[in-house]
């Protein structure tokens, strides 16, 4: 009797622990299912359920990433502009003096600066005609008092032309000086109650030609002195100054 005490004491221990463990079993809250849902959204896209995530998509840059810092952007050509306009060509300039004879015999000086000119018609004895005017590209226009008119060409060293006073025409053709010395001169002065005008063409070879009105008629003129622009007229000592196409007299 005394060795069946162990045993029984064993087995009722054996029963009680697996009675304890049922119970314990049965009283622990059930887990929590797993949601499909939550599952597929943490999979990437295209991923079955249970598909591990690509790891190569986290290595891949986004399509739209930013340049370098520090990177400029390329330069943009400006489009072609349209080609300037050529200037016109400038006109040479004529300036100079010219001498020469009208087909009548009279002599012709004219004098041409900054697209101005005055020319002067002497044959020495009674006709004068002042005429001042423009020079437009190598195209002369001048005129004169009563309807004077002086129409002409500039062509290299030469001068060619027409001049006409009412219904009286001449031609004209006349030379470069080749100098700088004034070829003509004018003196007016009141002397003694009377007027005095004079007009000199001083050639190239010393030779003059010139009328000087005195009190309204005409003569022949005196030599001119050069050097001091003097001459002798009945008497007077009158002076002489060049004429150029800016002064103001010669009309």
């Amino acid at each position: 009797m005394k060795r069946m005490t162990p045993m029984l004491t064993l087995a009722t221990g054996t029963v009680l622990a697996a009675v304890l463990f049922t119970m314990s079993a049965q009283a622990a809250p059930p887990a929590p299912a797993a949601d499909p849902g939550q599952a597929n959204a943490a999979a990437p896209p295209g991923a079955g359920p249970g598909a591990a995530p690509d790891a190569s998509g986290a290595a891949e840059a986004p399509a739209d990433q930013p340049a370098t810092p520090g990177a400029q952007p390329a330069a943009m050509s400006p489009p072609p502009s349209a080609p300037a306009a050529s200037p016109a060509p400038e006109t040479a300039a004529v300036d100079g003096t010219w001498t020469g004879r009208l087909d009548s015999g009279a002599t012709i000086a004219l004098t041409v600066k900054q697209g101005r000119a005055v020319a002067y018609v002497c044959d020495g004895r009674s006709l004068e005609i002042w005429l001042r005017g423009t020079v437009t590209g190598n195209d002369l226009d001048l005129s004169g008092k009563d309807g004077a008119r002086l129409t002409g060409t500039v062509e290299g060293d030469r001068v060619s032309g027409e001049v006409r006073v009412g219904d009286k025409r001449w031609d004209f053709t006349a030379t470069a000086t080749g100098g700088t010395s004034p070829a003509l001169y004018r003196a007016t002065a009141q002397v003694r109650d009377a007027g005095v005008d004079g007009g000199w063409i001083l050639l190239a070879d010393g030779t003059q030609v010139g009328v000087v009105t005195w009190n309204g008629k005409p003569i022949s003129a005196p030599p001119l002195d050069p050097a001091f622009g003097t001459t002798i007229v009945n008497g007077v000592t009158i002076t002489a100054v060049p004429v150029l196409p800016d002064a103001g007299t010669g009309r």
